[in-house]
């Protein structure tokens, strides 16, 4: 039984990546985690680190300064992660999850004998590459980071084989594939219903998203069909555009809504009694061009058909389980004229195929891979 710390700049109770992990390890293993704010955990002993609060003024020009000389250990070393260099002194661990890259040379300094598996679960130096500011100050920083400290790490993960080709590429560093793979649910297919053909999309309301363009697909979609929308809100503005662009379609007879979320633990079981879960997401990114998110796994474990744009990553998981359709294009109308031509049966076979491919694609087809990169980093 290894002592293991899962770390992450998110709450590790409900963001899924870290919360995954724990609950294939626990069983096997003396699971702690520590992540901002983190909340109780069953069998596991936490800890827990402040946000970092939102600059001032006078904080925003030091950042600039420090960015300007490459100061880069002043954007490591800020005040609320402090916390995590005091556990890692007054603890020891076997291995260290590492789930953040600007954290990863803290457990580096700070590991003793404890062995780190780094999860790359996007590309870092492109993480918010359309925001301008980001570009500017955190660009470099995480290609600084990446070059640096990745190849100090002992395991490095990633999801999807696009990222883990590019970080060959750029860095020298071979990457395991982990999907983001959810537990299983006993769930049976729902029936759909003829006339109330009901549609989700869950996810951020994330500009880079561009989640209107999922909206114009009501537009043309037949009066059978209905579509939801079930935004976690990141971000005030775009959440504010999303809404009004919704009840503006409303007033226009659409059958489209925006829906409270529910907890990480309720998104399956919820999602289940819809019949289609769609993915319209432009690539405005590398990360979005090669992203294999959560929520396709989720619509398949939920027992879903999937309708999805042309995704590399998406794509051999569609044509292998045959749960779904693939539109050519990113056209909102394309979309809707591929989901107009399905039918019942059409879509209850596809239903019936994510629920084959649900016994497959879910956590415990990690729990192998992860408990072997455990014990051969232990060796």
């Amino acid at each position: 039984m290894a002592k293991i710390l899962v770390l992450c700049a998110a709450n590790p109770a409900v963001n899924p990546r870290p919360n995954h992990m724990i609950e294939l390890l626990k069983s096997k293993h003396q699971v702690s985690a520590m992540g901002i704010n983190t909340t109780p955990i069953k069998d596991v002993k936490i800890f827990s680190y402040p946000a970092y609060k939102k600059r001032n003024i006078l904080q925003e020009l030091k950042l600039w300064v420090d960015v300007a000389f490459r100061k880069w250990e002043k954007l490591i070393y800020t005040y609320n992660r402090l916390k995590i260099i005091e556990v890692l002194k007054n603890c020891s661990f076997d291995v260290i999850i590492c789930h953040d890259l600007v954290l990863l040379p803290i457990v580096l300094a700070h590991k003793k004998k404890a062995k780190i598996l780094f999860d790359a679960r996007e590309f870092y130096p492109v993480q918010n590459i359309t925001n301008l500011r980001w570009r500017i100050l955190f660009a470099k920083f995480n290609d600084f980071l990446c070059k640096k400290y990745l190849p100090e790490a002992d395991v490095i993960i990633t999801v999807s084989e696009g990222l883990k080709k590019r970080y060959k590429e750029d860095y020298g560093v071979d990457c395991k594939l982990f999907f983001s793979l959810p537990n299983y649910h006993n769930i049976t297919p729902s029936i759909a219903e003829d006339k109330h053909i009901k549609l989700i999309y869950h996810g951020a309301a994330n500009p880079n998203r561009k989640i209107q363009n999922t909206i114009k697909i009501i537009d043309y979609l037949e009066s059978r069909f209905c579509l939801d929308l079930m935004l976690v809100n990141t971000d005030d503005k775009y959440m504010q555009y999303l809404t009004k662009m919704i009840h503006k379609k409303q007033l226009e007879g659409k059958k489209i809504r925006i829906i409270p979320p529910v907890t990480f633990e309720q998104i399956i079981p919820f999602s289940s009694h819809y019949d289609i879960g769609i993915y319209n997401i432009f690539p405005t990114n590398f990360n979005l061009k090669h992203a294999l998110p959560n929520k396709f796994f989720e619509y398949i474990q939920a027992r879903l058909a999937l309708v999805i744009t042309p995704n590399q990553e998406m794509t051999p998981f569609i044509q292998k389980y045959r749960n779904g359709i693939i539109i050519k294009n990113f056209s909102a109308k394309k979309m809707a004229q591929a989901i107009n031509k399905l039918d019942i049966k059409t879509i209850q076979a596809y239903k019936k195929n994510s629920s084959e491919a649900a016994k497959k694609l879910n956590l415990d087809s990690n729990e192998k891979l992860l408990n072997e990169m455990i014990y051969s980093m232990l060796k």
